[in-house]
């Protein structure tokens, strides 16, 4: 058995209606909110919706939501300097959105009380001559020299499940690198899932977000540093999502599978989260969606087959048991079938050619991908050659 430690985790308030309790949660940890989300949010009206429940209770706030797809150093430059603005004392960061909006703010939030507002504080770890990640550059060049500002966390996407930890990715816009911070005082002091604001999420989102939930579980039990506190919790993500997936691409309005999405992602979190951390398939899928504008959820949908096939033999035990939480044959074979089957059914079984991808592009996603941290626990560690390979056979 792996060692492992159980941190405290967030305050999280699950169900309908949990949002509108969301002024008394930020008077627990300050006076002011600094709201962080995005465009799209902005629009949908959900943005309305929380700053109407601060301001019921009168809660002094500013929104920011300068935040794209994949949030860059430019984001998040305009993001401190809004805070700054707004003035740090005594202000809790709200994180509205999906995984985008609420790495670009626990950022903000870790950079701002100290004037930072570039990469200075990413991991940007480089490769040894065996193409394998040197861990001598894995110390960050700088750190907070003041304290982090409280953040809470509001999903309004059941994907990435940014809320249960306090690392996140951003994307250098000098050559679309996305690189890893990660600092434990932005971790959420406060979650609120909220099915209701999933539901006007348009269903290729939906699809892509679920797989990203089906992944962060899959690779989460296969993890070198998987432990049984995780299992538990990867393997009824997987049923979870399995089921519940298909009915919300379907019916955006079906509240039950929305709660249910939400639920898986949240569980799925909160495995990778307690240390094995993720693998070869976020590897592979960060440089395409860092490069591409593409959606994570679905650069991972892509990868996700590829890469189970090449961990087959590593993992065919672990595999057995995705299969069976997916309903299908406890066998391994039957896992990637039923993925594959999964995604066609919501609808992002895409090629990267789809994505813009040519085949001049895979050397550089290929050292990017071997410079990912997060490749550190995948379960067979590949060679340049591998990572080519499945880039190639996903073209």
């Amino acid at each position: 058995m792996n060692p492992f430690t159980l941190r405290p985790m967030p305050t999280t308030n699950a169900g309908e209606g949990s949002v509108t309790d969301l002024a008394r949660h930020v008077r627990a940890h300050g006076d002011r909110a600094f709201v962080v989300s995005d465009p799209g949010i902005s629009a949908a009206g959900i943005l309305d919706t929380i700053t109407g429940a601060l301001t019921s209770d009168g809660i002094e706030w500013t929104a920011f939501t300068g935040v794209d797809p994949n949030p860059s150093d430019a984001n998040v430059a305009a993001g401190v300097a809004a805070v700054r603005d707004f003035g740090t004392h005594d202000v809790v960061v709200v994180l509205v959105g999906g995984g985008s909006a609420m790495d670009c703010g626990k950022y903000i939030a870790m950079a701002a009380p100290s004037g930072v507002d570039d990469l200075r504080l990413a991991f940007s770890p480089e490769l040894d001559a065996k193409d394998r990640i040197d861990r001598a550059t894995l110390v960050p060049a700088a750190k907070p020299t003041e304290r982090c500002l409280p953040t809470i966390a509001v999903p309004t996407t059941s994907g990435t499940a940014s809320e249960t930890n306090g690392g996140g990715l951003i994307t250098r816009s000098e050559d679309h690198r996305k690189l890893t911070f990660s600092h434990p005082d932005v971790q959420p002091r406060v979650v609120m899932l909220d099915p209701a604001l999933t539901v006007g999420l348009p269903a290729r989102a939906t699809a892509a977000c679920g797989m990203d939930v089906l992944t962060h579980a899959i690779e989460t039990y296969t993890s070198t540093a998987s432990n049984p506190y995780a299992d538990g919790l990867a393997l009824h993500a997987i049923r979870l999502a399995g089921r519940a997936l298909p009915r919300a691409v379907a019916d955006g309005s079906d509240l039950d599978a929305r709660a249910t999405m939400q639920i898986a992602s949240h569980l799925a979190g909160r495995a990778f989260s307690s240390g094995p951390l993720l693998g070869l398939v976020h590897a592979t899928g960060h440089p395409v969606s860092g490069t591409f504008g593409a959606a994570h959820g679905q650069t991972l949908a892509i990868m996700l087959p590829h890469v189970m096939r090449f961990n087959l033999q590593a993992v065919a035990d672990r595999y057995a048991d995705v299969g069976a939480a997916l309903g299908a044959a406890p066998d391994p074979t039957a896992a990637i079938e039923a993925v594959e089957a999964l995604s066609a059914t919501v609808g992002t079984d895409l090629r990267l050619g789809d994505l813009g991808v040519t085949p001049d592009d895979l050397d550089l996603l290929t050292t990017d991908a071997l410079r990912d941290m997060i490749i550190l626990n995948t379960p067979r560690y590949p060679s340049r050659s591998d990572v080519r390979g499945l880039y190639e056979q996903a073209m």
